[in-house]
């Protein structure tokens, strides 16, 4: 019983120690936050104007009110079956442009 009681304690000792040499080796590593005003640079790309913003949110609800339409009526086949195309499956025209030239939304690099 001696016997194992000593393994036991050698074993639990071991792993103290390594446990303790863990955390010390640990504290010394530098965790990876950056420091507290370390702030990315300023942005070289403007923001959208409230017009492109406009354009862009009125071609994503075209965009989605076509899929919806296409996928009520059985898919691209369905479109493609000889009938003209309804008044709900018209296609998309871009909306008017109060600014002169609109650059579409995703002529924009993404960040």
């Amino acid at each position: 019983m001696k016997g194992c009681q000593k393994t036991i304690s050698h074993v639990l000792g071991s792993v103290a120690l390594a446990a303790a040499v863990a955390s010390c080796v640990s504290g010394c590593s530098e965790i990876g936050f950056p420091a507290v005003h370390d702030m990315p640079a300023a942005r070289a790309d403007t923001t959208l104007t409230p017009d492109q913003v406009k354009q862009a949110t009125d071609d994503l609800i075209c965009e989605r009110d076509h899929l919806t339409n296409e996928a009520q009526a059985g898919g691209p086949a369905a479109t493609t079956s000889g009938k003209p195309p309804s008044a709900s499956q018209k296609p998309c025209t871009p909306a008017p442009s109060t600014t002169g030239s609109v650059v579409p939304a995703s002529a924009y690099a993404k960040p």
